[in-house]
């Protein structure tokens, strides 16, 4: 497990599509699970020395001894998973509460006794030092159901279906929940991170991805996002976002960047704007369009830095255009 300590890991990504019937026919017939309202986590299991990684590297370890704990104690050393960080409140995900937990890292432990977090694990990149990423999803995943048998509450082994009215009751039935849409992976496809995007996801239309190209107020508590749209290889300015919130800026803050110098489009607020690198981010699908722009600013939810701009549809559902 030394290279996956030591170097970058690729995770395995998922394309988004419309509908769950665009999501069938993947190698070896198409499996759904629960899109979890979360964050992208990588657990290796290493006893004493286990640690949480997020998709970017973050060391996640301090700030979750709980699921650290319920890894070291219960999963063979050597073995990486790949799978999402909760917490659940009054009996569904909580991503402000997962978010409040990063924030007070500091105060780990009383978090962790007042609003524990917990582990769906989904994939199984290392099996006790045995890199199983090129072996198909099928046999990582009944690896992981073996290891998954006995797992304490902490440790949970996210649900799969190959029913496609299941994966459909899901989509419908978990909305409330913390679930916000479904991922599609293929039976015989091996685990390849990367640009490559094996997998399938169709989410929600409680959501909208937009492309955030400024934000406003200080960088490290940004209170604003400027906000684009894809068009002819650009990003056209569409409007902004309302008051992000301290925690969700704690949040943005992290994986914002800056550009040095220029280049900063011009903002329709009193605020100066300082251009950034653009990142996709998550807003409420409750938006009014007027001309081919934002009739009113629209209510940020949260950054989605996995996913490029050149992925985002350049007619969301709800726009002029769509």
């Amino acid at each position: 497990m030394r290279h996956l300590r030591e170097e970058p890991v690729e995770l395995a990504l998922a394309a988004p599509v419309r509908a769950i019937g665009d999501t069938h026919g993947l190698p070896g017939g198409t499996v759904w699970e629960p899109k979890w309202d979360g964050m992208r986590v990588l657990a290796l299991a290493d006893g004493a020395a286990t640690a949480l990684r997020s998709r970017h590297g973050e060391d996640l370890t301090l700030a979750f001894p709980e699921v650290v704990a319920a890894v070291a104690a219960h999963v063979p050393a050597g073995t990486v998973l790949d799978g999402e960080l909760a917490v659940r409140r009054g009996g569904r995900l909580d991503f402000g509460a997962l978010q409040h937990r990063l924030a007070t890292r500091r105060a780990a432990g009383y978090a962790a006794r007042h609003a524990p977090a917990e582990y769906l694990a989904f994939d199984l990149l290392v099996r006790e030092h045995v890199d199983v990423r090129e072996q198909p999803f099928l046999d990582r995943r009944r690896a992981l159901a073996e290891l998954g048998a006995s797992w304490p509450d902490a440790l949970l082994l996210s649900p799969l279906t190959a029913d496609a009215d299941v994966a459909a009751g899901w989509f419908r039935d978990l909305a409330g929940t913390g679930v916000d849409g479904l991922v599609a992976k293929g039976l015989d496809q091996p685990y390849r991170g990367g640009v490559r995007r094996d997998w399938l996801k169709v989410k929600h239309r409680s959501a909208v991805d937009l492309v955030a190209t400024a934000v406003t107020g200080p960088v490290d508590q940004p209170d604003a996002v400027l906000l684009a749209l894809p068009a002819g290889g650009e990003l056209v300015p569409v409007g902004r976002s309302g008051s992000v919130g301290a925690v969700a800026a704690l949040g943005l803050a992290r994986v914002l960047t800056p550009v040095p110098s220029g280049g900063a489009p011009a903002d329709p607020g009193p605020s100066v704007a300082t251009a950034i690198v653009p990142l996709v981010v998550e807003v409420s699908a409750d938006l009014r369009w007027s001309r081919g722009a934002l009739a009113r600013p629209a209510q940020f939810l949260r950054a989605r830095p996995e996913l490029h701009p050149d992925e985002v549809d350049p007619e969301p559902a709800g726009s002029p255009h769509a």
